[in-house]
């Protein structure tokens, strides 16, 4: 296949980006690690959800969170099997990540 551009990832950066090539004429290879059902990147995952730890809304809805709640939850779903190894790679963004939200 001949392509213009090379779109990797079909999360919703990805999509709009293809979207918007091919609006203007562009043929875009559009690669994922998902197959076609799955497209969406985090959105599909999240079912288009948003990540708040302690967030103004919450407080104002009186939602009790904070970020150890969050890492509890995180780490409850992501079934990390070396949560102790500080030198893992995943753990750490994951830490960063939550304590970013």
């Amino acid at each position: 296949m001949d392509a213009d551009v090379i779109v990797v990832g079909a999360g919703l950066a990805g999509l709009v980006a293809a979207h918007e090539l091919t609006s203007r004429g562009r043929r875009v290879a559009l690669v994922d690690q998902e197959n076609a059902a799955n497209l969406g990147g985090q959105a599909f995952w999240s079912f288009g959800g948003l990540f708040l730890v302690g967030s103004p809304e919450q407080r104002r809805l009186g939602v009790k969170d904070s970020l150890d709640l969050a890492w509890n939850d995180w780490q409850g779903s992501a079934g990390f099997d070396r949560t102790e190894d500080e030198d893992s790679w995943a753990v750490r963004w994951a830490r960063a990540y939550v304590e970013w939200a």
